[in-house]
């Protein structure tokens, strides 16, 4: 579980992410008729992470081969598609989305590491402490770097009104 939720499921999101950024802006373009101010993707972005923080879809993913796929694909189709949203979501989307979705992440990881039973089926309880340390470690840097980067925006547009 620690290895699903602490590395694997970030580093598939991260890689999505970085296959957008080398698509280029002919992913926004083929995205943008339906993708109305990145809040579509972004969306989906947001209730597939939230699947798989699911205790039984990760069981269900060990499980079952097929649903260890999708679990990957769709992943990476989520990073993907919130890469390709992002600019076009400007700050005010962004913010959304990055506060709730790390929010999100925080609840669970606290909720996986103080649970007082075992969450999933297929892994021990100890394991379960650590995913949900993990999970916790990767919401406060993701709001950590994404602070960071609308901070740099603000200053910017200080500079431009100057």
């Amino acid at each position: 579980m620690a290895r699903h939720m602490g590395i694997e499921l970030p580093l598939v999101f991260i890689t999505g992410w970085f296959a957008a950024r080398v698509a280029g802006d002919r992913l926004t373009r083929i995205l943008a008729p339906w993708n109305m101010a990145g809040v579509p993707a972004l969306s989906f972005s947001m209730l597939v992470v939230s699947l798989w923080m699911v205790p039984s879809a990760l069981d269900y993913a060990v499980l079952l081969p097929a649903v260890g796929v999708i679990k990957i694909f769709s992943m990476a189709m989520a990073g993907m598609l919130a890469a390709a949203s992002w600019r076009s979501g400007g700050i005010v989307i962004q913010a959304f989305f990055t506060m709730n979705g790390f929010w999100m992440m925080f609840v669970v990881g606290m909720l996986y590491r103080d649970a007082p039973q075992q969450l999933c089926s297929v892994y021990l309880a100890d394991d379960q402490l650590y995913a949900g340390m993990a999970m916790m470690a990767w919401a406060v840097a993701g709001l950590t770097l994404w602070v960071l980067g609308a901070w740099r925006t603000f200053r910017r547009w200080a500079c431009l009104e100057a």
